[in-house]
């Protein structure tokens, strides 16, 4: 292969990673072609992105990355997948997709720049999905401003309801002297 070739390959991974650096390294020994074609599909469809990579240049194109921790996972067939709508869907899905087809192995991988070994992305497969995460985070934020609400509200609810049976209180205790003096009245009469 000529070394314009390699440096066209190299460009193509480049802009295809477009920066990212979460990234999982996989070995697709024993898959077929079909099982896979079809692997690449299903990715796609989650906007994940599959590339078998040629090891050495994946190593260069790491190295500029600050990924090159990731040369000990770029031994034999290798293939680099990134993408997706976070890193905890992205191993989420492999995690998935390699239990299904049973072939493919994870080797590892690395995580906003953090490599991570096989079983630290069994680890991450566990995690919320990244939507979760901001709905409870959503909902811790919002969660002192509603108390904070509540109790703005208490005391005029409280003073309302305490005026309310003052009110309420006061008609009656107006009505029961006037049942009482009835009641004296006619005593001493009968008396």
């Amino acid at each position: 292969m000529s070394k314009y070739v390699k440096e066209l390959m190299m460009d193509q991974l480049r802009s295809d990673l477009g920066g990212t650096r979460s990234v999982l390294i996989l070995d697709l020994k024993g898959v077929d072609g079909v099982t896979e074609n079809k692997l690449r599909l299903d990715l796609r469809k989650k906007k994940i992105h599959m590339r078998t990579v040629k090891n050495t240049l994946a190593r260069r194109v790491f190295g500029e990355l600050g990924l090159s921790g990731l040369d000990q996972y770029l031994s034999g067939p290798s293939v680099a997948i990134w993408g997706g709508d976070g890193i905890a869907e992205l191993t989420k899905e492999i995690a998935d997709q390699v239990k299904k087809l049973k072939k493919p192995e994870i080797k590892g991988g690395a995580v906003d720049g953090v490599i991570i070994n096989p079983s630290q992305i069994d680890e991450i497969t566990k995690l919320p999905s990244r939507e979760a995460l901001i709905g409870r985070v959503a909902a811790l934020a919002l969660a002192p401003a509603q108390r904070v609400i509540s109790l703005a509200n208490a005391p005029a609810v409280g003073l309302a309801s305490q005026l309310q049976t003052l009110a309420e209180g006061s008609s009656e205790s107006e009505a029961e002297p006037e049942v009482v003096a009835e009641s004296d009245v006619t005593e001493p009469a009968a008396g």
